[in-house]
């Protein structure tokens, strides 16, 4: 269905929707490749801005790194180091920092870090004590394990609370339910896993405290999965509080919305009114916020590897902190960042997909 617009030219016009009516009309073929091509440019323009970021970010780590008053080589010794002889513990300072440029001022020893990087060195961890490409490729895959999981399961939960309270929003049930999600919001992701293993693995002895398997036992499916249980609850949980609430109120306005009325009014039953009509409408802002917060969700992963000793990229970033570790420190920082900038233009892009009004260049 077309209208005539105030210029004469005909413009497609949103349909009500109903049983297998699309929510827009079907856009023009040049309409569409030039929407293609916007998200096209979308896209370039983010990846050509993460360029320069993380190669400031990187800049940053080695600056800071290097007021650090932490030992490199007796962080490389660990218990040795107290036997360590002078002669002997020099030989070690000499090879320390001779891995990461330690000894250098730090803006020489970024250049020489980066310049490796370019020609695809990473480097070699000193408190790994292996190439910094291998750490990665082991530990990577965990961390992005335990960030997609928690967050899918946060999402999962969101919405049948956003639902459920959205429902009578001025109601007893959705007050508790805001309030308790405000307070848990308050509480540090790190907070949120010490209280769960408190419960769950110390207490009550469900579940294991930490580590990727049990000791000494094989990486299987199962002891994997026992062991993801409590960093992917504390992951959610830090997670769910936003999710729920931004949901919670844009599901309000769609559940009265003149839209929803129609649709109703015409018979449609109410599971197809939320899910046709209300879920993919209040889902926009919710995906529109969720690229802004995925800086937090990586940081909270990385806390929660921390607490329950998970091998992922975060757990290696905390100990090449403690051990002055550049290469493996940069490293890590720039590949979290990278996640959380791809994250956000994945997220951008499915705003981009479910809303048609969106404009890619506005991004």
């Amino acid at each position: 269905m077309t209208l005539i617009s105030d210029a004469g030219r005909e413009a497609p016009v949103a349909l009500t929707p109903g049983d297998g009516m699309p929510l827009v009309a079907p856009a023009p073929r040049g309409a569409a490749s030039g929407r293609r091509a916007a998200v096209l440019r979308l896209v370039r323009r983010r990846l050509l801005w993460a360029a320069p970021l993380m190669g400031v970010i990187s800049l940053a780590v080695f600056a800071l790194a290097a007021t650090s008053p932490t030992d490199a080589a007796a962080a490389f010794l660990g218990a040795r180091d107290e036997f360590t002889g002078g002669a002997a513990r020099a030989s070690v300072e000499d090879v320390v920092t001779g891995a990461h440029g330690a000894g250098a001022h730090w803006a020489e020893a970024w250049w020489r870090w980066a310049s490796g990087l370019v020609s695809g060195d990473l480097g070699v961890s000193t408190s790994a004590r292996m190439p910094v490409a291998d750490v990665v490729a082991a530990r990577l895959p965990w961390t992005l394990l335990l960030m997609v999981l928690g967050l899918a399961l946060g999402a999962a939960v969101a919405v049948p609370l956003a639902l459920i309270a959205a429902r009578q929003p001025h109601g007893l049930l959705a007050r508790v339910l805001t309030s308790g999600l405000w307070a848990l919001s308050a509480v540090p992701a790190f907070l949120v896993a010490m209280g769960l293993m408190a419960v769950l693995a110390v207490g009550l002895g469900w579940l294991p405290t930490g580590g990727l398997t049990d000791a000494g036992a094989a990486v299987t499916p199962g002891q994997v999965g026992r062991h993801l249980v409590l960093p992917v609850l504390s992951v959610a949980l830090a997670q769910l509080p936003w999710i729920t609430l931004h949901l919670h109120r844009a599901v309000t306005a769609q559940l009265r919305s003149p839209a929803t009325e129609a649709a109703r009014l015409r018979g449609v039953p109410e599971r197809q009114v939320l899910a046709r009509h209300v879920l993919p409408t209040a889902a926009v802002p919710t995906l529109a916020i969720a690229g802004a917060r995925l800086p937090e969700v990586v940081a909270g992963s990385v806390l929660v590897e921390e607490v329950f000793s998970w091998p992922g990229l975060g757990q290696s970033l905390v100990s090449a902190a403690l051990a002055q570790d550049f290469a493996l420190l940069a490293a890590s920082t720039v590949l979290l960042s990278a996640v959380a900038v791809l994250g956000g233009l994945l997220a951008d892009l499915c705003l981009v997909r479910i809303d048609p009004r969106t404009d890619p260049d506005a991004l």
